[in-house]
């Protein structure tokens, strides 16, 4: 599935993209039902449900700037058939046979809209959503859908589910599917209800659970560079396993037909797949992780050289484990366990420059493809601002810089650098083109525009720009905090303004979530309500000290 995945979105844009002038529409709507089609057969050949196989298709042509249009095109196609199934459907429908089982059928109908109502509104206030979505939630999902009924007549002429089954999914179905627009209705009503006969602490107890499971906690730098070990890890583990499967399922077999000579097929097979392995396997031994985090780490030689150090040995062992997995599926263990190590000194000292190169060529049409359409979309600022010879990277802002808090206009990263940061992401929150007087907070992702050159020199300034012991303890107390706006919360029912809490604290409010809204950089008129969770960005402890005063 990763190597589907990652070939589609790889191939599949640029195919698009180069092909672009010689299709029509007709053209894109007989290339994406060819695509889908196609994917269906490999899932069907390697052992997986054609649902399945479609769906991946789905989803890659998803990430293509022309997913619309296709979406645009195949809809009469998915309106005719869909309407072919209903109607088929609909005609297997035996009013005798409800009859015959109508106990049955009311019996689950009731268990179906209450049980998913009640367990779906309980398993949403467990994911941390607020009472008022989870009931929604609830109230929506109280029906069964026509996939059961097929399920269902799947079991029933394999013989495997008795034959009133059948009857009863259908009926169930049926019937839940009618109700379901008036139980959607009831949903308000019921949150109403539970508002006012719920005990206060428990409904404070469930926005207090609901606003921290959804809060932006900041992980440490440790967790933020596994994250990007882990990532490149299982990436190119994937697709490297991927290959070796299928060099031996099917590559293999195709030698034996052309070559006469067994040896020569199974040579000829494995030097194939080593070199479709190559680039992978050096990115999975050698490519250095590209995380401020880890390189943050380093520079602390005493504490994180060590742990470090290990964890790039074990990606080194982990290469040669997969080379000898791939030796050992043509040759003996023996021959497997050197011809691993002896393969792994050729991939990563002799070519490890030219398979570097391929390699990231290879990520960077990856990334252009998978992230076009979402900057066509979401970024257009940002794709106006790209020069030519420029391109954007991405960075984090880590607690430890030396420039946290300061503004743009302070840190003249324009004048002294030549980059330019295009977007900060702060949240949920993003802002396009940022002013001057726009600040860097810990936990800011910066996109930051540049050529490789200028982009260089910013990264060694993240690198040279971390506190000292001391001036780190000074900072370390900033961060972004949420205070929930309770009993207890002293300027309950007051203005920003007239609360003086940004004085008070020296802190800057970034946004106020309130009834599952967000309301970003709010206006000093903004009144504190009961229930709102207020996002803060200051001293913990100078916050701390205002906001336990009501208590």
């Amino acid at each position: 599935l990763s190597l589907w995945f990652v070939g589609g979105i790889y191939l599949l844009p640029t195919f698009f993209r180069k092909t672009k002038n010689l299709m029509n529409e007709e053209s894109l709507l007989l290339a994406s039902l060819s695509f889908c089609f196609a994917m269906v057969v490999l899932a069907s050949s390697a052992g997986f449900s054609a649902a399945l196989g479609a769906f991946v298709m789905g989803s890659i042509l998803a990430e293509t700037p022309y997913a619309e249009k296709i979406e645009h095109l195949l809809g009469p196609l998915k309106n005719l058939f869909g309407a072919v199934f209903f109607v088929s459907v609909g005609m297997l429908i035996d009013p005798e046979l409800l009859w015959k089982y109508a106990i049955p059928v009311v019996l689950l109908t009731l268990v179906v809209i209450i049980g998913k109502s009640v367990n779906v509104t309980l398993g949403s206030l467990a994911s941390g959503q607020p009472l008022r979505q989870s009931v929604q939630s609830g109230m929506s999902m109280a029906q069964i859908g026509e996939f059961s009924f097929i399920i269902a007549g799947l079991g029933q002429s394999l013989g495997v589910t008795s034959d009133f089954l059948y009857p009863i999914a259908v009926g169930v179905s049926v019937i839940t599917t009618f109700s379901t627009p008036f139980t959607m209705k009831l949903a308000d009503p019921l949150y109403n209800v539970l508002e006012r006969k719920l005990p206060r602490k428990w409904l404070e107890v469930l926005n207090r659970y609901s606003s921290g499971a959804q809060s932006i906690t900041a992980k440490s730098q440790w967790q933020q560079a596994f994250r990007s070990y882990f990532s490149l890890v299982a990436i190119n583990t994937a697709l490297i396993l991927g290959i070796i499967l299928l060099s031996s399922l099917y590559l293999f077999p195709l030698m034996q037909q052309y070559v006469e000579s067994r040896t020569i097929a199974r040579l000829i097979s494995v030097l194939i797949t080593m070199m479709a392995m190559a680039p992978f396997l050096w990115a999975l031994a050698v490519r250095r992780i590209d995380s401020v985090s880890y390189r943050m780490l380093l520079l602390d030689k005493k504490y994180n050289r060590g742990p470090l150090v290990v964890m790039s040995l074990i990606r080194v062992l982990l290469a040669i484990l997969l080379v000898g997995f791939l030796l050992d599926r043509y040759y003996t263990v023996n021959v497997a366990l050197a011809g691993a190590v002896g393969a792994i000194i050729i991939v990563l000292i002799i070519f490890s420059n030219r398979l570097k190169s391929f390699y990231h060529r290879m990520e960077d049409r990856f990334l252009q493809n998978f992230n076009e359409k979402e900057l066509n979309e979401t970024s257009p600022v940002v794709e106006l601002l790209v020069p030519w010879d420029a391109h954007l990277a991405s960075y984090e802002v880590v607690p430890e810089l030396e420039f946290v808090g300061k503004t743009l206009e302070e840190l003249h990263l324009r004048e002294d650098i030549g980059v330019n940061i295009a977007s900060i992401t702060r949240g949920e929150l993003v802002i396009h083109a940022p002013n001057r007087y726009e600040r860097l907070y810990p936990g800011d992702h910066i996109e930051v525009i540049g050529t490789d050159v200028q982009l260089d020199d910013f990264s060694r300034l993240l690198q040279n720009s971390v506190l000292s012991t001391q001036e780190r303890d000074q900072v370390k107390d900033i961060s972004l905090q949420q205070i929930l706006v309770d009993s207890y919360f002293p300027f309950r029912n007051k203005t920003i303004r007239e609360s003086q809490i940004r004085e008070l604290t020296k802190g800057l409010i970034v946004g106020i979530e309130r009834n599952g809204e967000r309301i970003l950089n709010p206006e000093s008129t903004t009144v504190f309500e009961y229930g709102d969770m207020v996002w803060m960005v200051g001293s913990k402890a100078a916050i701390n000290s205002v906001v336990k005063k009501g208590k």
